[in-house]
């Protein structure tokens, strides 16, 4: 009896620290996914920096797509929030209405939050560029 606590015990060691190792190797790997995409990120951002230095034409352009997309997410939570005055629904459905209008008008805050960073950092655009090449070497020295 005590022979086959010891070889159930040695059994349930042996597959937790195999578990443990699948799920540090799935973290490391999720990791540098992450570090991956963070680079593309500021990688991108540099891009958009030269872009609109280049020329108010592109400036503009840029401006009027995400200001667009911004208010036509806006205009779509409005109308779900006023779908959900004017329902009579259950519960859930009524939450539903109320979370997804919440989440669109802080995706559009992000938006046009994040074009309004993007345009502050051209007043010094060598140095936003140096900030992002920064953050570009500790991410990969991170990896």
């Amino acid at each position: 009896m005590e022979q086959m606590f010891t070889l159930a015990q040695l059994i349930f060691a042996v597959g937790t620290s195999f578990l443990a190792s699948l799920l540090f190797f799935w973290y490391q790997r999720g990791r540098e996914k992450r570090i991956d995409r963070k680079i593309v990120e500021l990688r991108y951002e540099e891009e958009f920096l030269d872009k609109i230095k280049k020329g108010n034409v592109e400036l503009i352009r840029s401006g009027f797509k995400a200001i667009a997309f911004a208010l036509g997410l806006s205009f779509v939570g409005m109308f779900l929030l006023t779908i959900k005055l004017l329902l009579n629904a259950t519960p859930f459905i009524e939450n539903i209405l109320a979370v997804f209008p919440m989440t669109l008008f802080g995706t559009a805050a992000l938006i046009c939050f994040s074009y309004f960073k993007s345009l502050v950092s051209l007043n010094d655009v060598q140095g936003a560029k140096d900030k992002i090449n920064e953050k570009i070497r500790k991410l990969e020295s991170q990896k």
